[in-house]
């Protein structure tokens, strides 16, 4: 029942704050996110207060890594005119990048396992790594049935 309440404040605290800042979508979706992620893993509240500093600390940096550089390449692939365009050195240039990039992000993933390791359980890390996975097909999911609804209308 504690944890109930917990996750029920976790996710009132931050669906507020969203509505404070007005960030939009994607403060909503994080909001989301956080009480899913609360409520899959169970965690107590000694837990909670150590894990999503640590967490948000791996969202950001993976969010940088895998959006922003991604947007990055792709703005280079489209300012030398498409895929088409590039030259075969060019295209081996930017194919380091994207391994350099991909290997950056398993090395977050990995760190944050380390970091997590001190604070919960084994198992709930594994647990936090399905619930990622499933959170995402949860939004496609979602994503679809809405695309689908509003075809529909």
């Amino acid at each position: 029942m504690q944890k109930l309440i917990y996750t029920l404040l976790v996710f009132f605290i931050t669906l507020n704050m969203v509505v404070a800042q007005q960030h939009g979508k994607r403060e909503r979706l994080k909001a989301y996110k956080t009480s899913y992620l609360t409520d899959q893993l169970d965690l107590s509240s000694k837990e909670a207060e150590k894990f999503w500093p640590i967490y948000n600390a791996y969202e950001k940096e993976y969010f940088q890594l895998k959006i922003n550089k991604m947007s990055e390449m792709r703005n280079i692939i489209k300012e030398q005119g498409g895929f088409e365009a590039l030259s075969e050195d060019e295209a081996n240039q930017l194919l380091i990048k994207l391994s350099k990039n991909e290997q950056a992000i398993l090395d977050a993933k990995k760190m944050l396992y380390r970091k997590l390791k001190d604070i919960i359980p084994a198992k709930k890390i594994l647990l936090l790594n399905k619930a990622e996975h499933d959170f995402n097909r949860k939004l496609l999911s979602d994503y679809r049935n809405k695309k689908h609804m509003d075809k529909n209308k």
